[in-house]
C-alpha cells in the first residue's frame, strides 16, 4: 500500500471477483472496564455471524451505479450529477499539466519497452522497433539492447548498451510535447512489454528509479487530460455511455455519467497531490484505475472515452479554500452517501441494473465465523455480544454504523463501524448482524463506560512512537497504525519510523498521526493531503526531499490542509495548508539568512485563523511566521535546566505556551503559564484543551495533567496504546 495514505475508496469490480472496501484498519485499543451491557450466551466453535448490509467501501462521495441512474433515467447533466454528490465544490476549470503515474506491476522486475518510431534512454537512441531492457540491480540501471526490428517479440540474444545510477527516462524520439500529448496514436506511443505477451501503450515518457528498498519501480509520465483518458473506461463500464434516450451533445443520456467521472478522475488525480517519493499517483484500484492507451477496448467504447475527456477537458471540483475537491467514489453508496467532505445526500439510483450489469452490493449479505470477531477482539475475553450505538440515521436499518461495542467475558471495546468492517472483511460499514450472541442492531445502545473519574464529554487521544492510540477522559479513539517493533508488519497501516507527533480536525472528530520520515496517517473525519514519505530519510529523489526527520504537524483552521515540521526547520504545506517560510539549515548551524538555527527544531503551533506558524527549537527559540507575531521566548534564558519538547498556541493566537522536558511551562504573549509539573517521567507534548481551554501536559508514561480547564487522565498501562513503546503526544478530540 502506499505509506502514510489510504485511499478509502473502492473499486468497480464485480462478483466473482468484486472487492471490498479499503477502509482504515485501527488497532484495538483502550480497553474498557468490563461493562456487560447484554447477556452472555454460549456457541459452538464452528458458530458464525451473518451480516447483510448495503454498499461498498466507505461511501464517500459519488455512487458509480447511482451516476449512471442519475444519467440514463434521471437525465441529470454531468454538472448536476456532480453537483448532487460532492455538495459545496464548485466546477471550475484547469490547466493541463504533467502526471507521473506509478505503474505497480512493473515493481520489483525488468522492463521491456519499444517504440516503432525509436527511443531516447537517457541520451542515448535506440532505432525504430528495438526493445531495450532495463533492470535496476543494487542501484546500478542496466540497459540491454535487443534485436532490431523484433518488437516485443523476445530477442534470441540481449545486448549491454549502457548503465546509470538512480534513475533514467525512457522516451520517443518524437516525445509529443504537453498540448500535443492527447493526440497520439498507438503507433506514437511506448510499448511496454509484458509477460504473456500482452502490451500495454502509454503516451509521453516512461521513468525508471529504484524505491529505496532494492526494487526497481516504473513510472509513467504524461499530460493529466491523457492520463483521465486512461482511467475512465477502466473506473466505469463505458457501456453506461450509450443508455438512455438522446441528450446533450449528441450522446445517449447515460453519458453523462461518463463525464462526470471524467471530472472526478482528473479532480481527484490532483487532490491526492505526491503520493509517493516517485510518482503522485499509482495505476491500481488504490488509487485510480489506469490503462494507458485502453488497448482492451472497442473503437466505440474508446471514441466515447475520448469524448468524454475532451468534452469536460480541464474540468475540476473545488473546494470554498481553492484546493481541488477529495472527490472520492466507489461502485455503491448502498442508497446514501455517507458524508464527510461532501453533505449525505440520498441516492435512489444506487439499487440498479444498468445493461444489465446489476449492483450486487445493495444488499450485500457475508458470513464471518464467530472465532474470526473472537481473535480480533481478544482483548475482551470471550466474546459474548455485540451492541450497536451509534448510526449516521440515513437509509435502511437506521444506515451506517459509526460506533460498535464488542461485548465480552473480561471487559468490553468500542471502536468506528469502520474500523469493525475492516477488521472482519465487510463490504462496508453500512450493516446489520444476525448470530448465536447476544446483539443490538438498533443504533441506539448506551456508551460504553468510561474510565475512572472521567466526566468529560470531550478529552484526548494519546498516541507513541509505534503507532498505538488510547482514548482518554471521554474521546473517542479512532484508530491506530500499531505495529510491533515499527518495521515488518503485513497489514494495512505498516510503519518505516516512529510516529512523532498527532494532531486533531477542528471539530475533534478526526486526528492524523505523522512518522519520522514524513508518512501521515488520517483517522475519523481527517483526510489525507500528502505526505513527505521518503526511505531512509535522505537521499529521495523527487518533490519533497527530507534531510532530516519529520518532529511536528499542525492543522489548518478547517481542517483541510497540515504542515509538517523537520528538525532541520523545514516546513511542508499539504491541503489547503498556506506555506509561509521555513528555518530550513543544513546541519542546524551556519546558515546565512532570517532564521538561522541554534538547536534542533522540536515542534510547530499554527495561529486560529490559519495565517500563521510558529517553530520552537529545542533551546527555548520561537521563530515567527507569516501572521504569527513572536511575542518573546526563552533562548537568552540560562536558567532552564531541561530542553523544549513544545508549544501550544493561546486560544486567541496573540500568545503561546512553551513547555520542558521536566514539566516547567513559560507564557508569552496572552498565554501565561497558569501551572507546571514536576515531571517523573518526563514531559513530552502540550497541548491545548477541548474547546480551547486551558493546556495539559503529557507524560511519557501517558499521564495527562490539565491547567485551566484542560483535561487530566491518569497514567496508561503498558499495553493500552501498544507494546511499551514511549508515549510522543496527543491531541484534543471529541
Amino acid at each position: 500500500m502506499r505509506r502514510g495514505i489510504h485511499s478509502k475508496r473502492s473499486s468497480f469490480v464485480l462478483p466473482s471477483g468484486r472487492t471490498s472496501a479499503m477502509l482504515a484498519a485501527g488497532t484495538l485499543v483502550g480497553l474498557v472496564p468490563a461493562v456487560v451491557l447484554l447477556p452472555a450466551t454460549s456457541y459452538a466453535s464452528s458458530a458464525s455471524l451473518t451480516f447483510t448490509g448495503y454498499g461498498v467501501g466507505s461511501g464517500d462521495g459519488a455512487s458509480q451505479f447511482g451516476e449512471a441512474g442519475y444519467a440514463s433515467q434521471g437525465q441529470l447533466t454531468y454538472q448536476q450529477i456532480l453537483a448532487h454528490f460532492y455538495g459545496g465544490t464548485t466546477l471550475t476549470t484547469t490547466n493541463d499539466r504533467l502526471i507521473t503515474v506509478w505503474l505497480t506491476q512493473g515493481t520489483g522486475r525488468a522492463a521491456t519497452v519499444v517504440d516503432a518510431g525509436g527511443l531516447v534512454v537517457n541520451n542515448v537512441t535506440v532505432a525504430p522497433n528495438t526493445p531495450i531492457q532495463v533492470s535496476d540491480a543494487g542501484g546500478t540501471i542496466s540497459i540491454s539492447q535487443g534485436a532490431s526490428a523484433s518488437g516485443c517479440s523476445a530477442p534470441s540474444a540481449w545486448t549491454p548498451l549502457t548503465t546509470t545510477t538512480g534513475s533514467l527516462t525512457i522516451s520517443p524520439v518524437n516525445l509529443e510535447p504537453l498540448g500535443s500529448m492527447i493526440d497520439e496514436t498507438q503507433n506514437q506511443a511506448l510499448a511496454w512489454c509484458q509477460p504473456g505477451g500482452t502490451v500495454e501503450y502509454v503516451r509521453g515518457s516512461l521513468g525508471v528509479t529504484d524505491n529505496g528498498q532494492g526494487q526497481q519501480v516504473l513510472t509513467n509520465t504524461l499530460g493529466l487530460e491523457s492520463y483521465v483518458r486512461g482511467v475512465i473506461g477502466n473506473e466505469m463500464p463505458v457501456v453506461w455511455g450509450t443508455l438512455g434516450s438522446p441528450g446533450p451533445q449528441g450522446q445517449a443520456w447515460g453519458f453523462q455519467a461518463l463525464e462526470a467521472q471524467a471530472v472526478e478522475a482528473r479532480t481527484y488525480a490532483l487532490a491526492v497531490g505526491n503520493s509517493y517519493p516517485f510518482a503522485q499517483i499509482c495505476d491500481s484500484d488504490y488509487c485510480q484505475v489506469y490503462g494507458g492507451f485502453n488497448t482492451g477496448q472497442t473503437s466505440q467504447a474508446r471514441a466515447l472515452i475520448d469524448a468524454a475527456q475532451t468534452d469536460t477537458a480541464g474540468q475540476i471540483l473545488e473546494q470554498a479554500s481553492g484546493a481541488p475537491a477529495f472527490t472520492q467514489y466507489s461502485a455503491s453508496d448502498g442508497g446514501y452517501t455517507a458524508g464527510g467532505d461532501f453533505p449525505a445526500v440520498p441516492d435512489p439510483y444506487d439499487a440498479g441494473c444498468y445493461a444489465s450489469i446489476c449492483d450486487p452490493w445493495d444488499p450485500w449479505s457475508q458470513t464471518v465465523g464467530l472465532s474470526s470477531l473472537q481473535q480480533a477482539f481478544s482483548q475482551v475475553g470471550t466474546v459474548q455480544g455485540l451492541n450497536v450505538l451509534q448510526r449516521s440515521g440515513n437509509g435502511t436499518d437506521g444506515g451506517r454504523v459509526l460506533s460498535i461495542q464488542v461485548v465480552g467475558s473480561s471487559g468490553s471495546s468500542t471502536v468506528t463501524g469502520a474500523q469493525f468492517a475492516s477488521m472482519l472483511g465487510l463490504d462496508s460499514d453500512w450493516f446489520s448482524v444476525s448470530g448465536p450472541i447476544a446483539i443490538n442492531n438498533d443504533g441506539n445502545g448506551s456508551p460504553p463506560a468510561q474510565p475512572s473519574g472521567s466526566t468529560a464529554s470531550s478529552g484526548i487521544v494519546v498516541a507513541s512512537a509505534d503507532g498505538g492510540t488510547a482514548a482518554e477522559d471521554g474521546a473517542t479513539d479512532l484508530g491506530s497504525t500499531y505495529t510491533y517493533g515499527i518495521t515488518g508488519l503485513t497489514g494495512s497501516r505498516p510503519l518505516n519510523a516512529p510516529v512523532v507527533g498527532v494532531a486533531s480536525t477542528p471539530d475533534g472528530k478526526g486526528y492524523w498521526l505523522v512518522a519520522a520520515d514524513g508518512g501521515v496517517f488520517d483517522f475519523g473525519d481527517a483526510h489525507f493531503y500528502g505526505s513527505t514519505y521518503t526511505y531512509g530519510i535522505t537521499g529521495l529523489t523527487g518533490s519533497r526531499p527530507l534531510n532530516a526527520p519529520i518532529v511536528g504537524i499542525a492543522s489548518t483552521t478547517n481542517g483541510d490542509g497540515y504542515w509538517l515540521v523537520a528538525a532541520d526547520g523545514g516546513v511542508f504545506d499539504f491541503g489547503n495548508a498556506t506555506y509561509q517560510g521555513s528555518a530550513y539549515s543544513k546541519g542546524f548551524t551556519g546558515l546565512t539568512g532570517a532564521h538561522p538555527l541554534a538547536a534542533p527544531v522540536v515542534g510547530i503551533a499554527s495561529t486560529p485563523n490559519g495565517n500563521g506558524y510558529w517553530l520552537l527549537e529545542a533551546n527555548g527559540t520561537v521563530l515567527s511566521f507569516g501572521a504569527a507575531q513572536n511575542y518573546g521566548d526563552m533562548s537568552q534564558t540560562t536558567t532552564v535546566r531541561s530542553k523544549f519538547v513544545g508549544i501550544v498556541a493561546s486560544a486567541t493566537g496573540d500568545g503561546y505556551t512553551l513547555l520542558t522536558t521536566d514539566g516547567a511551562t513559560y507564557g508569552f504573549g496572552d498565554a501565561p503559564s497558569t501551572g507546571s509539573i514536576e515531571a517523573n517521567p518526563l514531559a513530552v507534548a502540550i497541548i491545548r484543551g477541548p474547546g480551547g481551554t486551558g493546556y495539559s501536559i503529557i507524560l511519557s508514561n501517558g499521564q495527562v495533567v490539565g491547567f485551566d480547564g484542560g483535561p487530566s487522565a491518569p497514567a496508561l498501562g503498558p499495553t493500552t496504546t501498544g507494546h511499551g513503546a514511549p508515549i510522543i503526544g496527543g491531541t484534543a478530540i471529541s
